[in-house]
């Protein structure tokens, strides 16, 4: 019972971490049918000459489970019966293989040998999943050679593409499976967890996962997986690293990119009639791989190391003043006449902004109005990544085996920023580690004992690298400019989409996190019952050192203008700076265990009816800081803050699975799955720490509304203003998912498999984390609307001043308080369709449909988690308000891949023609999704509630349409009538919105807007020379292009429809980039032995 003793002392989330093996099941029967028990099944791994062995059972069954992936041969025998051996059986990652053997009567020494032939469907297990195979990850193009993006060919899912990328939100993959949050995917490596600090998958600074040639292959687990799977809700993408075998294999390869091989951005054309020269790009990445034996059948050993260079230039699009704005003159907004600023000289500029309006280069583009003009730059990045693997594999007895695997993957990169000087440098490690021993105590007993240790340490350098100019600071004793932005608010908050290009210099941060994770997996078979029982213990340690407060200002403090006219004033409507003085700091070190455990049953009731039973219990401790700096406010509107853990943590997480899987014919061709299951999503604890870590007390930040004396306010000897705090609620809850699905899957040939399914999932408990210090006070209106206008008489409210103060806020005595809570619920209903069709004859195909509707109260759990999207709730007071199709829906998602062998070489009798003619095949993938949803936003604080993210929407004029983005628009001030709709210059009309009455909220909805889609295909061609030197050497040519159609796919347009002033935004409905990148070919020479 030790192995007991040990599920209970080692309990934690992702017990998912157990499942890198498969296993081998079936029934032995007679040429009659009648079962025959007590039959030797000897199981072994060609490669490696692992070899199990079992009995079948009363019932004629045996199991043969904990079998690492690769080709095997069954060998089955019964006195009275030939033997007979099955070869060729594939067995992939957390699979189960159906290997049912029909005996004949006669000698044992007769033997009969068959070559076995792969299910084509899943008939025992009810959880949906896609197996990304070793094939498609070496054949099909990859652009950077990225693993993640075979991820998409799974049915519902989709990737995150409208992400801050960097220290803040990861660098790595992003998954959106079945409307899931990307946050809510668990990634595994040979079974350890390897998401990030913030819950994305691994990548480096060059958002790619490297690795194909150390990945053997991996799986996608979508919906009602079982119980050994924990920690997150949303889905599992499980790889498993490569072994070494028998024989000794490898490669050496180089691809290479140009731009001279190159289509020209969109928006670089867009520069006509004078677009720039193609900016410079080189790519090379590079590497070699080795496995092989030490001792044969005993010792093995697999390395691999992969390294990027490159040298980049990208295609820059800003907003900056225009040539009028530079001397001081804006349009009038009736007339359009150019008239000065404000009074006295240079047109009313302020002195004191010259300085930096001088850091806003002149514009090369055309004029936007507004006082708006474009401005095109080819943006400089130097990237470097080197990634090593090594691993090591002991079978040491028949009863047990160990592996050690070691991974490597450091990266930097070095970027310009759209306004000159501000570079920024981004640094990130990997280091991955995991001891796993398997033992064996009889054919239906063994155990599975894993330890690991992994590392991310994240480095940001935001700015300045190559500027100092002390004389532009904002606060005494910084020593370094802060950030201004126009939008009213801090840029780092993420808010709607400014008019004009932010610049300064920001907030970085390093931040190591280690997890150690051990794991206990016990499997036992008993009769028609597969048991498995486990339990995972992780110790999470997170250090943190802000080189510059975060989350808020950065150490120089940030000013935020409503307009361009109140920046040219030196007018700012906000300064939030940081206290630099002891013992406000933003460094901690962050402690926190969490535990799981878990009960797996596989249950027979018939040789064709499968119950998958299951249940598993999740617990989180408490977050804990090293030196105590840990402090929360008690509730929104307490005094102050009270030390101890930022909140209490749930330890009813219990989750049930149950699933069925049904062979109606019990001819293993036709399939019938149903699942249900609670799934619980661990908090993303890099967003929890960020947020604890600046609760005003042990991080102080101070908010002032409308300060005086830019740009050094802080002389002007007037109130720092309310300090602002960051805070978890006490009673937050664990976000859970229920899933539910059937699915209906056949096999038509013996190369051909069909599936049809519904898949649907109710979220609640989401987490959120808005600006909650609002406004309290307001009148209602007899229309029913809320006013925030400290003003009694009614409507019109006037603008916050001396006179007319603005409404108390519901807590006095801070200003800003981001809140951190669970209030968000939504849903997810699909049809997914799959079709696949195994290579034969040449050819290989797969493709996928999904028709999808996803909806959610709320997306983000902190703001900037979605580029250029306005954060949290309108009305913190009303959400189901704001309850509306999700950021990550996507209509229609279709994607399909595949590769052909060119069907000659037979035909070619000499060696010179076999040697330039044979050998060729293609190969591509291909995508079509409808697109992304998106907020349209007032732009500025128009309800007058004091929310700071400026989550204010417009009203819809009578008569339009709420996502206008066909035809032509009619115009309205600040947009020429004419323009046609859905195109870059004008996505949506601008003027189908007016500004609500100022002090009521908008009546336009959540995530109206709907985004361009995205239509893209990558083709490969290869050429594969056999060569004399050594059996099965290859090499390999290929030639690739990305988006070979060079169609451009955009952006989400600028969603910030006005200014402060009222003036409508420059960049209100345009798109000024591309999500995905215009045609790039790649060249590449693969040695294979």
């Amino acid at each position: 019972m030790g192995w007991l003793v040990l599920a209970v002392v080692l309990s934690a989330a992702p017990l998912s971490a157990q499942v890198v093996t498969g296993a081998l099941v079936g029934r032995v029967t007679d040429n009659t049918g009648a079962v025959i028990p007590g039959a030797t099944v000897q199981v072994q791994n060609v490669e490696t000459g692992l070899s199990r062995n079992a009995q079948s059972g009363a019932a004629g069954r045996y199991e043969v489970r904990n079998l690492p992936p690769g080709s095997y041969t069954v060998t089955v025998q019964q006195t009275g019966f030939q033997t007979q051996v099955r070869r060729g059986i594939t067995l992939s990652v957390a699979s189960e293989v159906a290997v049912n053997v029909e005996l004949n009567v006669g000698a044992v020494a007769e033997r009969v040998e068959v070559t076995a032939e792969a299910a084509a469907i899943e008939t025992t297990n009810a959880a949906i999943s896609n197996l990304v195979t070793p094939t498609q990850m070496r054949d099909l193009p990859l652009n950077g050679r990225s693993i993640d993006q075979l991820a998409m060919l799974t049915p519902g899912v989709v990737q995150q593409t409208n992400v801050n990328p960097g220290a803040f939100f990861g660098t790595g993959i992003r998954l959106v499976i079945n409307g899931s949050r990307p946050t809510q995917v668990l990634y595994l490596l040979d079974g350890t967890v390897t998401n990030d600090y913030n819950m994305s998958g691994p990548g480096g600074v060059a958002q790619v996962s490297l690795g194909v040639e150390a990945v053997r292959e991996f799986r996608i687990l979508t919906h009602s997986y079982s119980a050994e799977y924990g920690r997150n809700s949303g889905g599992v993408f499980s790889s498993i690293t490569r072994s070494g075998t028998n024989e000794f294999h490898g490669s050496a390869y180089e691809f290479v990119r140009n731009n001279i091989f190159d289509a020209r951005d969109f928006f670089n054309l867009a520069r006509a009639p004078n677009p720039s020269p193609l900016p410079p790009f080189r790519r090379n990445q590079f590497g070699a791989s080795l496995g092989g034996r030490v001792v044969r059948d005993k010792v093995f050993f697999f390395l691999n190391y992969e390294a990027i260079r490159q040298r980049q230039q990208l295609a820059g699009v800003g907003t900056v003043p225009d040539l009028n704005a530079r001397q001081g003159l804006l349009a009038d907004p009736v007339t359009g006449v150019p008239r000065p600023v404000g009074p006295g000289p240079s047109n009313g500029i302020n002195p004191v902004v010259v300085p930096y309006l001088n850091l806003f280069p002149t514009p090369n583009g055309p004029n936007l109005g507004g006082g708006a003009a474009r401005y095109f730059r080819d943006l400089k990045t130097a990237t470097t990544e080197d990634y090593s693997m090594a691993r090591v594999d002991f079978n040491l007895s028949e009863k047990d085996s160990l592996y050690y695997r070691w991974v490597y993957d450091p990266s930097e990169l070095v970027a310009d920023a759209v306004i000159d000087p501000f570079v920024s440098r981004s640094t990130i490690l990997y280091a991955f580690n995991v001891l796993s021993e398997t033992h064996i105590f009889s054919p239906t007993a063994l155990n599975e004992f894993r330890f690991a240790f992994n590392r991310t340490y994240p480095r940001t350098q935001p700015g300045p690298v190559n500027f100092q100019n002390n004389a532009l600071d904002f606060l005494p004793g910084s020593g370094v400019m802060g950030t201004i932005n126009f939008t009213g608010t801090s840029i780092s908050t993420g808010s709607a989409t400014a008019a004009f290009t932010a610049f300064g210099v920001g907030a970085g941060r390093d931040q190591i996190q280690n997890v150690f994770q051990a794991t206990d997996t016990f499997s036992y078979v008993r009769g028609a019952h597969s048991l498995k029982f486990g339990a995972d213990v992780q110790r999470l340690q997170a250090n943190y050192r802000w080189t510059m407060f975060g989350g808020g200002p950065g150490r120089g403090g940030t000013y935020a203008f409503g307009s361009l006219a109140d920046f040219l004033l030196g007018q700012p409507n906000q300064l939030q700076f940081p206290d630099l003085t002891p013992p406000s700091s933003p460094s901690r070190g962050w402690r926190q265990t969490v535990f799981g455990w878990f009960v797996q049953d596989d249950w027979r009731l018939r040789p064709n009816l499968t119950l998958n039973l299951g249940l598993r219990h999740e617990f989180i401790t408490a977050p804990n800081e090293v030196n105590g700096k840990m402090a929360r406010l008690p509730s929104l509107t307490a005094r102050e803050s009270i030390i101890g853990p930022p909140f209490n943590t749930s330890k009813t997480n219990f989750g049930p699975r149950v699933g069925l899987a049904w062979d109606p014919t019990g001819s293993g061709k036709t399939s019938v799955r149903a699942g249900f299951g609670m799934f619980y999503n661990l908090p993303a604890m890099g967003r929890i720490y960020d947020t604890s870590t600046f609760n005003y007390r042990f991080a102080t930040t101070y908010s002032v509304s409308r300060p005086p004396g830019f740009p050094r306010a802080l002389l002007s000897g007037f109130s720092p203003g309310l300090r602002t705090t960051r805070d978890v609620e006490a009673s937050v809850q664990t976000p859970t998912s229920i899933h539910y699905n059937l699915e209906i899957a056949r096999q038509l040939t013996s190369s051909i498999a069909v599936q049809v399914g519904y898949v649907g999932s109710h979220q609640y408990h989401l987490e959120q984390g808005p600006e909650a210090n609002r406004a309290v006070g307001h009148q209602i209106l007899p229309d029913g609307r809320k006013y925030f206008c400290s003003v009694p008489v009614g409507p019109p409210c006037p603008a916050v001043s001396a006179t007319a103060p603005a409404l108390p806020l519901i807590n006095p005595n801070f200003g800003n308080i981001q809140w951190m809570s669970t209030p968000g619920w939504g849903y997810y209903n699909a049809l997914q369709l799959g079709v696949q069709k195994r290579l034969s004859r040449g050819l290989q195909l797969q493709g996928s449909y999904t028709w999808s509707r996803a909806t959610a109260s709320v997306d983000q759990q902190m703001g900037g988690e979605a580029s250029g999207q306005l954060v949290g709730p309108m009305d913190l007071d009303d959400l189901p308000r704001d309850y509306s199709l999700s950021l990550f829906h996507q209509t229609h998602v279709f994607t399909a891949n595949g590769k052909y062998r060119m069907p000659w070489d037979h035909l070619l009798s000499s060696g010179v023609a076999r040697a330039l003619l044979g050998g060729w095949e293609i190969n591509s993938i291909g995508r079509a999704t409808t697109g992304l949803p998106f907020v349209i936003g007032a732009g500025f604080n128009v309800s007058r509630n004091r929310h700071v993210l400026a989550a204010d929407r417009p009203d819809l004029n009578p008569g339009f349409s709420n996502n206008p983005s066909s035809g032509t628009t009619a115009g309205c001030t600040g947009v020429r009538a004419g323009q046609e709709l859905g195109t870059p210059n004008l996505y949506f009309d601008p003027c189908a919105f007016s500004l609500p009455l100022a002090g009521t909220y908008g009546n336009l909805g959540r995530n109206t807007g709907i985004g361009p889609g995205v239509f893209n295909v990558d083709f490969g061609l290869v050429k594969n020379t056999a060569l004399p030197w050594r059996e099965g050497m290859n090499l390999e040519f290929r030639a690739e292009a990305f988006n070979l159609l060079n169609h451009a796919n955009f952006r989400l347009p600028g969603s910030a429809l006005f200014q402060s002033s009222g003036a409508r935004n420059a960049n209100g409905g345009r798109i000024t980039g591309t999500a995905t990148s215009n045609r790039q070919i790649q060249f590449g020479m693969k040695l294979i032995f």
